[in-house]
């Protein structure tokens, strides 16, 4: 059985139709991730889920037990649902010490003492704040709130796990520690989590389980694999990656022999048929599959560098080619490139090829290409 499961919800708010119709399956344990710009629907889903917004029809079931339904006119308040929380401002009471904010819930529901002692010493512990639960919000670092947020939820042990952006107010070397410690926190608990972000370096690094939203639609949902190499569409191509995708102008040419792509700067078979009866198309490539050369290649096109960022173990490259401007991701330090004038390619089975009209991915999952020879 699922522990998370939105079935026909929408969210109006007023004449604006927030969620268009959300219909999500989440199983017992999962770490999902809802990814998407600023708007698409993602914090009010969340929201939804936790309560504190009531849809306008659907149902909503977690653990199998529905929280909301249109239909038997059910709607569980935000308390009784037995979520635990993170909010990207941490939530805590600036009155009460960090013992306190751990533990509060706890002592609401009556738990006997030791068992609140206990928990309190294991998640004071886990987070890194042993000898600091004496002290008020205001006398801690960002980090240290944070970890306070995460160390109420590690204490109150709920089996579904909500988290709004918890970590955009951190720095990014904490950030990046603290993606690792919710990780891990959700791994421990057993718990299904469902996490909000605008990050698609979260998104990749945290998640089994990617839901990437736009003007409240799902785009995809899927692995970071998937997500990252095997996009449904254009939008997601061009919102998962940084440095983002090359896109070329193309068109598809369907014969008895097969396919072929043709347009500036590409040129190729594919192996397998393609879901497309022909005509324009746009070819996404990533940077990193783009490649540089210093010396002429047949079927690479001539380019000339313009821009070189080095970004510590890899270094962005921009490249003006005859018809647009493409960049690489080329995997070491460099400040510099040695030559202006270079010649670039890359493998077409990195290709990833979309409609030009409706920006659907119309190569399946696993197919390939071969490089036509320059004519």
């Amino acid at each position: 059985m699922s522990e998370v499961s939105l079935t026909g919800i929408t969210k109006h708010y007023g004449e604006f139709l927030a969620l268009p119709e959300m219909n999500l399956t989440i199983e017992k344990g999962q770490f999902v991730t809802l990814l998407g710009p600023s708007g698409c629907g993602k914090t009010t889903t969340l929201r939804i889920i936790a309560g504190l917004e009531t849809p306008t029809r659907g149902e909503l079931v977690l653990g199998g037990r529905t929280m909301f339904s249109d239909v038997s006119h059910e709607n569980v308040p935000p308390e009784k649902r037995g979520l635990g929380f993170i909010f990207q401002s941490y939530a805590l009471w600036p009155n009460m010490k960090v013992e306190r904010n751990i533990t509060l819930a706890l002592r609401q529901a009556k738990m006997p003492a030791a068992e609140i002692e206990a928990r309190l010493e294991a998640a004071l512990e886990k987070v890194q704040l042993k000898g600091l639960e004496d002290r008020f919000p205001s006398e801690l670092s960002g980090g240290q709130q944070q970890r306070v947020a995460v160390g109420r939820l590690i204490a109150a042990r709920n089996e579904i796990l909500l988290m709004d952006e918890p970590l955009s107010n951190l720095d990014a070397v904490l950030r990046t520690e603290m993606r690792a410690e919710l990780k891990r926190l959700s791994r421990e608990l057993g718990a299904t989590t469902v996490y909000v972000t605008h990050d698609q370096v979260e998104a990749l690094t945290m998640s089994d389980l990617i839901v990437v939203m736009n003007e409240g639609r799902i785009q995809q949902a899927g692995t970071p694999y998937e997500i990252y190499h095997h996009p449904a569409n254009l939008f997601v191509a061009e919102f998962i990656g940084d440095p983002k995708v090359n896109l070329f102008d193309a068109e598809l040419v369907v014969s008895t022999t097969g396919a072929r792509i043709k347009g500036a700067g590409v040129d190729f078979h594919l192996t397998q048929p393609v879901q497309h009866s022909g005509g324009a198309v746009k070819v996404a490539v990533r940077p990193e599959h783009l490649c540089i050369h210093t010396d002429p290649k047949e079927g690479a096109i001539e380019a000339k560098i313009d821009v070189v960022q080095p970004t510590g173990s890899q270094t962005i490259v921009s490249l003006d080619m005859p018809s647009q401007r493409v960049t690489a991701l080329v995997a070491q330090f460099r400040e510099s490139w040695p030559q202006e004038q270079v010649w670039i390619d890359f493998d077409p089975a990195d290709a990833m090829i979309f409609d030009a009209k409706s920006g659907v991915n119309i190569v399946e999952n696993g197919q390939t290409a071969t490089q036509v020879a320059a004519e």
